[in-house]
Order: C-alpha cells, then structure tokens, then sequence
C-alpha cells in the first residue's frame, strides 16, 4: 500500500515543477476544481488521470504507481498463465455422410469450397453484426465435423479438423464483439484441441492470443502479459505469431504504466512481423489481413494508455490511412481510440469529425469492442459540458451506445 495519498503527492510534484492548478489543468484537460478536490482528497484519482498528470509533471512513474489499473508488480515477471479448462464438446449425432470410397476429388472440392465460405465469412463480419454470422458458422461447424469422420484416410480428415478449427477460431472472435465471453472462452477451448489435433501449432499457439484479448477487455493487464509471453514462447518458429503475441504483450504492459517494457514489446513486434513470410490463403491465415500494419496502430493505443494523448492521436491518425476500408471493424475500433486521444489532449475540433466517421462506419457492427470504447469516450465528454457542441456530440455518441442490436445476451 502506498504510504504517500495521490492527492498528496499530486500536489507536491505540481509545487516542484513550478505549475498552478490552472497551468496544469490545461496540459491534462481535467478542470481546475476537479483537480483541486482530487488533491484535498475529496475525488478519487482515475488511472488515466494518474498516468497524465505523471507525464505533464515528470513524475516518472511516481504517481502512476499510487494509483492501481490492474496493473503489474514491477518488475514484470512470468509465470505460467491460468489458461481455463477446455470445455467438452458433444460429438454431432448426425448420420456419417455418404461419399463413393476413397473419393479424395470430391473431398477435395468440399474443403475447398468451405475454405472460400470462410473467407467469406470473415469479409461479411467487417460490416455485419456478429450474432448473424455466428449462426453461419454453427451450420458449417455441424457439415464440416460431419464431414471430417466420414473421411476415408488420416490425410483428408486432417484437412477438415483443420478448416474445422478455423472456424472455431473465427466463432470466439466473432462471440467476443457479441459481448459473450462465455461463448468465446467455449470456441477458444475449442479451436486449441482441435488445432493440436490436425498439427496446426501457429493456430494452437494463438488461442494464447485471443485469451490475452479477453483479458485485455477485463482491465487485466497481468493477465493479458501472461497470455501473451506463454504464446511467444511456444512459438519460436513462427514469427508472426510471435509478432502478434509481442503487440498484445505491448498493450498489456500499458495498462499496467510500463513504458519501457512497452517499447521494447512493441519494437520486437515490428521486427518480427516485418520479416514473417506471407501467409496462407486468407480463409488459413492465422491474425488479421492487415497484420503487417498493427504494430503503428497498436503503439497508437499503447500511448494513450501511457497518458501521452498527443502523440497517441499522431499515431492513430496516421496507422488507420495504411487500413484498407474494407477492414470496417478493424477500423472503427482503432478510430474510437483515436476519438478518445483526441478528447483526451483537448483536441475539440478535430475531435468531431472523427466521431462523424466512426458512428457512422461503427453503425450495425454490434461491436463489444468499439463500444468498451465509446464508452470511455462519452466519459470524457462529459467533463466538456461547457461546450454546447460537446453536449451534442455526447448524446450521439451515448444513442450509439443503446444501439438495439447491441444488447448483450441474456
């Protein structure tokens, strides 16, 4: 436990950097009575306010670790992640499929044509809700298990596990942006035993990853670092795997207020996935099409989460012009982060623009993820009340929140 209070402390490092209320009031965009109540200790600090005021008052550190976020003990240190228990999955009751013995062309033409399905699939869900694709994927689950225990030899079966684990794989993102972890946890457990099964390590090895998300999503910041460095280390032959496990780290160290650490997670990311060969088709691959162009996007995020709004807005700005339009929830999640940069350094009037683009890129995508984040950035808004366009752009951004088709599940 701290031994100093924040307000305490706030107070002393604004004395010795020679900054009134009002002075550092402008450089963190908090207002002057706000901060003079969080320093008398009638309001308590926020972590984001904790990491701003570190930064504008060179506090090193000193006052981001008053302030608890989930964080890390520093130093960070690895121990094996609480990975939860794979969820048994019932086999299909149907009837085995009836194929002509040994008929490797008609095999041949399912999986390839469930290859391109999937492809689909994942173009459709950048612009669709994700309860309507999820009932997609269950049917083609169901076929494709089918399918793969009517196989005739090891070889092809392989085939169909594999396919069949993408799918799954592709089930526990699409069931996290529906705001159901559950669900999600169900299909990653899911995906790693039927990805060790057809030998598909890169795909066994980022189930890690997409746990690391769903901690990310919690606030866990250790858990999502535990995660992560378990994916990098059980992949040393698949550089992108570990370059996307090395971007998550990153994210996860910013929570937590560690820079340092976070810079250099970020640095290895972009030199592993700048030398990862090209992928397999898209419908096989293993992380996001736009994978090469994370590392400026996520070093975007990282810096807000650091209280260093201004140079997360750069960041962000000039990450999402490297993302091709058609990677619309991609996209509108790294513009609500951008949105809250913004909101975050006083940027007002670039700030409105940027959330006309996003409400209406963001409309129908029912995503758990970009509204986590629109969430903060209606928090933020609201300490610009005084505004009367702040007001307005408030309650757009709060009508986006009780989106219908956004309820969670019941």
């Amino acid at each position: 436990m701290p031994t100093v209070p924040f307000g305490h402390a706030l107070r002393l490092h604004r004395v010795r950097a020679g900054l009134s209320l009002s002075e550092l009031s402008a450089r963190v965009h908090y207002s002057s009575p706000y901060l003079s109540r969080v320093e008398s200790g009638e309001r308590r600090p926020n972590p984001e306010l904790a990491r701003l005021c570190d930064v504008a008052l060179g506090a090193g550190g000193a006052l981001t670790g008053l302030v608890p976020a989930h964080g890390l003990p520093a130093p960070v240190g690895r121990r094996p992640p609480a990975v939860p228990p794979v969820a048994q999955f019932p086999s299909t009751t149907a009837c085995p499929v009836t194929l002509p013995a040994d008929d490797d062309t008609e095999d041949a033409r399912l999986i390839s044509h469930y290859a391109l399905h999937l492809a689909e699939l994942r173009r459709l869900a950048q612009r669709m809700s994700p309860s309507a694709v999820l009932g997609q994927v269950g049917t083609s689950v169901i076929l494709l298990d089918t399918l793969g225990r009517a196989a005739h030899n090891s070889a092809v079966r392989r085939q169909y596990v594999e396919l069949l684990a993408h799918y799954a794989d592709f089930a526990g993102w699409m069931a996290q942006e529906a705001d159901d972890e559950p669900a999600a946890e169900r299909w990653i457990g899911r995906t790693e035993v039927l990805a060790a099964e057809a030998g598909a390590t890169d795909l066994a090895d980022h189930t890690l990853i997409r746990r690391a998300c769903l901690a990310l999503y919690r606030r866990d910041a250790r858990g999502v670092v535990e995660y992560a460095t378990e994916a990098g280390r059980r992949a040393p032959g698949s550089p992108r795997v570990r370059g996307l496990a090395a971007l998550r780290e990153a994210q996860g160290l910013a929570l937590a207020g560690h820079a340092d650490a976070c810079d250099g997670a970020l640095d290895r990311a972009a030199e592993l996935l700048g030398t990862a060969p090209r992928p397999r088709p898209p419908a096989l691959s293993v992380g996001s099409e736009v994978t090469p162009r994370l590392p400026a996007l996520v070093g975007g995020w990282c810096l807000h989460d650091l209280g260093r709004p201004e140079e997360a807005a750069e960041r962000l700005g000039s990450g999402l012009l490297l993302v091709p339009a058609r990677s619309q929830r991609l996209r509108s999640l790294f513009t609500a982060r951008l949105a809250q940069s913004l909101a975050t350094c006083g940027r007002l009037d670039a700030l409105v623009p940027v959330v006309d683009t996003l409400l209406r890129d963001s409309a129908g995508l029912c995503s758990h993820t970009v509204r986590t984040e629109l969430r903060s950035l209606a928090v933020s808004l609201r300490r610009r009340y005084a505004r009367p366009h702040m007001r307005e752009l408030h309650a757009r951004v709060t009508a986006a929140l009780h989106c219908a088709g956004c309820a969670p599940p019941v």
